[in-house]
């Protein structure tokens, strides 16, 4: 699927700072270090002058350059910061570009929802501006992250708004990219007509209107065909692609990497399927080679994998584990860049914010008002706790379809510990503590958090990690009640008899939070729908969590639990008194 940051620009005003920008839009893609020094040097103006409007915009266009240099954190905090300066400045355009890059930063490290919603913002800003001539792009982005959330009938009516949009702001050329990326889906689902005919309408406006696309859309096209068995028109569609390719190269016109390996990719498959196993390995050794060149390392698993396959129909079975491997490897070194800059772009918002927040406690200080300035912090420090809570509720908002699990859990847990006779203070930040106990969540792939089927077991130990990156995201605050969360999100799946993760702790090594805390979220979650399993009674889950005490969870908290539930629930008073005299029956 393509994505576009570059399209969205603000209309051009006639001043130094205008045309310093302007000059760098001509060199960028040539010179991009030229075209970011020019642009450095108008932000330097634009702030000089106090000229909020353009900065914002210059640092919109440093975001783009550090995004396509492959500096995606640094793109995304500087992104951050051209959508508040424009936000401050009323300059809407500007704000919708950078909630777009931000959006499309976290579709490339795979945090689709958060992604959804920057690019939903953006979309909706866009419409309140008289700047009309990019809806349909930004349409097509959203469009784009439902098709790779699996929503894929959502993706088509969005590709197909997008569609409309063009057509009344005449972008043809961005109905190319559209019908391209509907012709993929529909082949995804099978439709290989469809997928034909939409590759064939894509193509005839590509050679109109972006002819730097079309060795994409025949890639696509020619892989339509294939599947439809027609491979006379088939290797037509790779010839031609192949083709210009060549020529460009020979004009001195360096192909882009991604088309190189879309093509070689597209053949490759064409021949795995037609059972040409030299052919295939010969394409797909082309395509291996630019991916590694160019570090497009998520084209490259896509490559091990079907070399793999070939290796393995060929015989070859060294080489065949050898690919295989390499792809693990990759994999996971591609899940812990994703997870850190999941982690980088929630540090950079709540530092962003922290620094807004001390800048005015500095102010206030200075002009010797300290009573606010005591206010002011307390409102740091709220902040701080609701800028977690919302990440623990966009982390649940994956995995189920609400927000509300994570207050449950908070406030099953603070009664399970009054019934403890905890101290009350205590038991109120648990209350709170406990709603972050799955914030790690956000560094899982929706692919792994929202399968519905079993987890393989590198999927559960990816799963796993959500207990220590939560730890992790919670670290370092000098708040108490930020802390015991850091303390719950590490230790809510240790289990009593030492069988848990991610420390394998037992008995009362497991901190007391943990215990509470654990029980609580397992009844919750049994009793709570998901993508992979339907909720189960109160009475079952009750029944389960006393067949469990002595191995997953403390004998006490869960005579405390009961306590609880049965007090919310009083009809469930038979079912600990029938799992009470099943434990004393004799057996026969």
């Amino acid at each position: 699927m393509t994505l576009d940051v570059t399209t969205v620009h603000p209309h051009a005003t006639p001043d130094t700072v205008r045309d310093l920008l302007d000059r760098a839009k001509g060199i960028e893609q040539d010179d991009p270090a030229l075209g970011r020094s020019l642009v450095q040097q108008a932000r330097v103006l634009a702030h000089a002058l106090g000229d909020d409007a353009d900065e914002a915009e210059a640092l919109y266009r440093l975001a783009s350059l550090a995004y396509y240099g492959g500096h995606a954190d640094e793109a995304f905090g500087v992104a951050v910061g051209a959508r508040d300066l424009a936000r401050k400045a009323g300059a809407a355009v500007t704000e919708v570009c950078a909630l777009n890059l931000m959006g499309i930063v976290h579709f490339n490290a795979g945090n689709h929802s958060e992604a959804l919603a920057c690019c939903l913002r953006a979309l909706e800003q866009y419409r309140t501006t008289d700047h009309r001539v990019d809806e349909g792009n930004l349409l097509n982005t959203v469009a784009s992250i439902h098709h790779s959330l699996g929503d894929t009938d959502r993706a088509i009516v969005t590709y197909e708004a997008a569609l409309t949009a063009n057509r009344q702001l005449a972008r043809p050329d961005v109905d190319a990219i559209t019908l391209t990326n509907m012709a993929e889906l529909r082949a995804q689902r099978h439709e290989y007509f469809l997928a034909a005919s939409l590759g064939e309408s894509a193509l005839e406006l590509s050679r109109a209107h972006a002819p730097s696309f079309i060795p994409d859309v025949l890639a696509n096209l020619g892989e339509a065909y294939a599947s439809l068995h027609d491979l006379a028109r088939a290797a037509q569609c790779f010839d031609e692609a192949l083709s210009i390719l060549d020529d460009r190269t020979r004009r001195g016109t360096a192909p882009t990497p991604t088309s190189v390996i879309a093509v070689r990719v597209a053949r490759g498959k064409s021949y795995l399927g037609q059972g040409e196993l030299i052919g295939a390995e010969a394409d797909l050794a082309v395509a291996l080679d630019v991916a590694r060149a160019t570090n497009l390392r998520s084209l490259e698993l896509t490559i091990h994998e079907l070399l793999s396959r070939v290796y393995r129909q060929l015989g070859r079975f060294e080489e065949a584990l050898e690919h295989q491997e390499a792809r693990f490897d990759l994999h996971q070194s591609l899940f812990n860049e994703g997870t850190d800059l999941r982690i980088k772009t929630l540090q950079i918002a709540h530092d962003t914010e922290h620094a807004r927040q001390q800048a005015e406690i500095l102010r206030l200080r200075t002009s010797e008002l300290e009573a606010l300035v005591r206010g002011r912090t307390h409102e740091l420090e709220e902040y701080q706790l609701e800028a977690f809570q919302r990440l623990a509720v966009l982390a649940e908002f994956r995995d189920t379809d609400t927000g509300e699990h994570t207050i449950r859990v908070g406030d099953l847990s603070a009664d399970i510990a009054l019934a403890l006779r905890e101290e009350r203070g205590w038991c109120e930040q648990l209350r709170l503590a406990a709603r972050l106990h799955d914030i790690g969540k956000v560094s899982v792939p929706d692919a792994i958090l929202l399968k519905p089927g079993p987890l393989t077991a590198d999927e559960f130990e990816i799963m796993k990690t959500h207990t220590t990156v939560g730890a992790q995201i919670l670290s370092g605050s000098t708040s108490t009640l930020i802390q015991l969360g850091a303390v719950v999100a590490l230790n809510h799946h240790e289990r009593w008899d030492g069988t848990g993760y991610p420390s394998g702790l037992q008995g009362t090594d497991i901190p007391r939070c943990g215990r509470i805390v654990t029980v609580a979220d397992v009844f919750d979650a049994l009793t709570s729908e998901r993508v992979y399993k339907h909720a189960w009674s109160q009475a079952e889950a009750l029944t389960y969590i006393i067949s469990a005490s002595g191995s997953q969870f403390e004998p006490e908290v869960v005579d405390a639990f009961v306590g609880v539930i049965v007090r919310r629930h009083p009809y469930l008073q038979a079912e600990v008194e029938a799992n009470a005299g099943a434990q004393t029956r004799p057996n026969n």
